[in-house]
């Protein structure tokens, strides 16, 4: 079938009739149908996979029904019922897909505020088209499909409260299954599977999507279970605290804001609250103790990497809570954002204790929502709109601010909790690719501004993560001697790009001194550029090539900077009794080490892992595309103090150092997602766990992805090799040699002194 100009007399549709052996033309006959109407997929349908293939279509504004007999030349036209006078807003047609099924089908009409259906059965003999019979109107969101037993057809309604069954031939409902639990948001698609059972009637299974994107089969009414796909749309993250708000923790702050006198009497009272909780916890203590050694290590262990939920939106304006330790099951949904007039987009998304802060659309709509159950706490409108928002440290919490197009900052009053105090800066670019550095209190102020090369354009600004501790202030060398980071919380790496070149700076935020700059030649502007800071070191990917003619290659480049090339040395702060990060003219530049590797393919998105205490070694998280994989790159193995055309010294081997390799191959078993592909990683981000050793990371875009990452291995937990049986009965055999002692011993005592009088 096929469309051609309108301008032709005949007909504006043209079928024509193939043989599929020869390719020969055997017959083509034109329809009078409006190719515009044709297009439309919900009005139009062509059921070729069926022993009599018809078309069937409908014209705005969806008044009546027009059928063709394939290989007839016939046009049928029936008109549809109206039901309370309103017009039919939309419809879609569904037949059996089976050469022995009869040619009968179904039209789905909806219109403002009614759902019903109307089957058709096709006379193969004449061509004719006729009304077989009508199913109810319903005030509910229904959806339907078509299935076949031999030559018998019947069709599926699905509803939010249940699921009927009808046979193509009459009206009567052949079997009735109520939903006993519902899916998330309302039926759109089905496809349905029917088993006839004699004189038991009928079972029925159901394959069904909801309009907020979840997936779900449903057999005889039960729903068998449910996969929430809208998760393939995640554009936003963030982490949270999944356990519920320490009382204790409260009480004691609440006791630390009165008198003594009341902090007393208020602590008597929680003590003796505490006690009704006691019994309840001696009866659950042999059960927790049976399941102790049950249970597998992988879930004692994911239960000591703390309570972590992760709070998701999608493209579709959904939110979700996912539990980080059940494998990411769904806790809420809310959904109702999506119901909303226009199209709203989530511009960001923040989580703050017991609360998530949402932006929509352009930031001119804002939400608070309850963490724990997902209920809208709050919604704000016509709020001013943003390029992006920022956090920066309050008074007891992080406040956000707006950043306009413009870079310029702005305090964002609309759910801040906390106040903004004085003493923060950041950096922001703005559309004209220059960077500013302000200064963040009750106001914004500029400090400086940084303009990069003729041709050039910044385009991104990384600095350190807002928790990134340090447990060590130098490396220590194989000889005992230290070299000395040079940390500081107020440094930004800001990459700037031509039409062929990269050009990175390291810029002290506050006084906007320019630290370090490199210049890469040959850059692609079309390959993607990813860059991370960490602790005292930082590290960007890119493609380029040494000349014009020559090959390109993937190249990563990393920087650690220390306060001096000198071990022992503090540099300008070793002889300096007072030092000030305002003082422009005294900025020390620190000593930088480089070394750059080529990879095999690359990095689209860096991150690094995160711990509580710093203690533990980080790994650069990097976003294969080309591999579909999220790898996890220990950093001893990127040390830019790797030895050069030499093999390393016996001190350099007990520093962990090994000789240079410019090739830098991606080892599969550094894959943290191992044989699993994950497509269209968008953001990395990561938050520590309770124990020191473990960081969790989660991934999201097309495909989610989460895991626990041991960079330095679980040196905080116990292996798997550890007896606890055999400890416990160590523990019970010396009481009980103790208890069987401790009489002889008295005696003997008794015994000694009776003695020596």
């Amino acid at each position: 079938m096929s469309k051609h100009s309108a301008l032709i007399g005949s007909g504006k549709v043209k079928v024509t009739i193939i043989d599929v052996i020869t390719g020969k033309q055997i017959k083509h006959y034109s329809l009078n149908a409006d190719p515009d109407t044709m297009s439309v997929g919900r009005q139009f349908c062509l059921s070729s996979c069926t022993g009599s293939q018809f078309l069937a279509w409908s014209e705005k504004p969806f008044r009546g029904l027009k059928t063709n007999l394939l290989g007839t030349n016939k046009v049928s036209t029936l008109n549809f019922e109206s039901h309370s006078g309103e017009e039919i807003e939309d419809l879609s047609m569904h037949f059996p897909c089976h050469l022995d099924a009869l040619p009968h089908f179904l039209v789905h009409l909806r219109s403002k505020t009614k759902q019903w259906a109307e089957i058709f059965h096709v006379d193969i003999e004449n061509g004719e088209v006729s009304r077989a019979y009508s199913l109810p109107a319903l005030g509910e969101v229904s959806a339907f499909a078509a299935s076949n037993i031999d030559a018998n057809v019947y069709f599926t309604r699905a509803t939010e409260t249940e699921v009927l069954l009808y046979s193509s031939a009459s009206h009567g409902i052949l079997g009735r299954w109520s939903r006993h639990r519902k899916v998330s948001g309302k039926p759109l698609h089905i496809a349905s599977e029917v088993v006839s059972r004699g004189k038991s009637g009928f079972a029925i299974r159901v394959a069904e999507t909801s309009t907020v994107g979840e997936w779900a089969l449903v057999r005889n009414g039960e729903t068998v279970w449910a996969r929430p796909e809208m998760l393939a749309n995640v554009v936003a993250a963030a982490w949270g605290d999944g356990s519920h708000a320490d009382a204790t923790i409260q009480a004691l702050e609440e006791e630390v804001l009165s008198n003594p006198l009341a902090a007393y009497i208020h602590r008597i009272k929680r003590h003796a609250q505490d006690l009704t909780y006691f019994p309840n916890w001696l009866q659950s203590l042999p059960q927790s103790i049976l399941s102790s050694f049950s249970r597998a290590d992988a879930v004692r262990e994911r239960g000591m990497t703390g309570s972590k939920i992760l709070i998701v939106a999608t493209s579709n304006q959904d939110l979700l809570a996912l539990d980080a330790n059940a494998g990411g099951a769904v806790r809420w949904i809310q959904n109702e954002f999506a119901e909303m007039d226009g199209p709203h987009s989530v511009k960001s998304l923040y989580v703050h204790g017991e609360h998530v802060t949402v932006y929509l659309s352009d930031g001119s709509v804002g939400a608070m929502l309850n963490a724990t159950d997902g209920t809208i706490i709050e919604v704000k409108k016509q709020l001013p709109s943003f390029q992006r928002m920022l956090e920066v440290p309050g008074s007891s919490g992080p406040v956000t601010f707006r950043v306009m197009p413009d870079g310029t900052p702005q305090v964002a009053e609309d759910f801040n909790v906390f106040a903004p105090v004085d003493g923060n800066y950041i950096v922001t670019i703005g559309d004209n690719g220059q960077a500013m550095g302000w200064t963040i209190g009750q106001s914004a102020r500029r400090l400086w501004t940084l303009r990069p090369n003729p041709g050039f354009k910044l385009i991104n600004a990384v600095g350190r993560a807002s928790h990134d501790p340090v447990a060590s202030i130098g490396n220590v060398l194989g000889d005992r001697s230290v070299l000395y980071k040079y940390l500081s919380p107020n440094l930004v790496l800001l990459t700037a790009l031509s039409s062929n070149a990269l050009t990175t700076f390291l810029v002290e935020s506050v006084t906007g001194a320019v630290l370090h700059t490199s210049t890469h030649e040959g850059v692609d502007p079309s390959s993607p550029i990813a860059s991370v800071m960490s602790e005292n070191w930082f590290a960007y990917s890119f493609l380029a090539g040494d000349g014009p003619n020559s090959a390109k290659g993937y190249q990563l480049i990393i920087t650690e900077m220390y306060e001096s090339d000198v071990p022992n040395d503090r540099g300008v702060l070793g002889s300096t009794t007072n030092y000030s990060s305002f003082d422009a003219g005294g900025t020390r530049k620190p000593s930088f080490i480089t070394q750059a590797f080529m990879i095999p393919e690359p990095i689209s998105i860096m991150a690094t892992t995160q711990t509580n205490q710093g203690i533990t070694t980080r790994q650069l998280l990097c976003v294969l595309p080309h591999s579909n994989a999220i790898i996890g790159i220990p950093r001893h193995i990127l040390a830019p103090r790797r030895p050069v055309d030499r093999d390393p010294t016996a001190l350099e081997v007990e520093e962990g150092l090994f000789r240079y390799s410019p090739l830098l191959e991606f080892d599969a078993k550094l894959l943290l997602t191992h044989s699993r592909e994950v497509m269209g990683i968008s953001k990395l981000i990561s938050t520590p766990s309770l124990l020191e050793s473990t960081s969790l990371v989660f991934g999201f875009g097309h495909d989610i992805f989460g895991t626990e990452v041991s960079p330095s291995g679980a040196f905080d937990v116990l292996s798997k090799q550890f007896n606890k049986g055999q400890l416990i009965l160590t523990v019970v055999a010396l009481a009980a040699g103790t208890g069987a002692l401790a009489p002889m011993v008295r005696r003997k005592t008794v015994d000694a002194r009776w003695k020596g009088q």
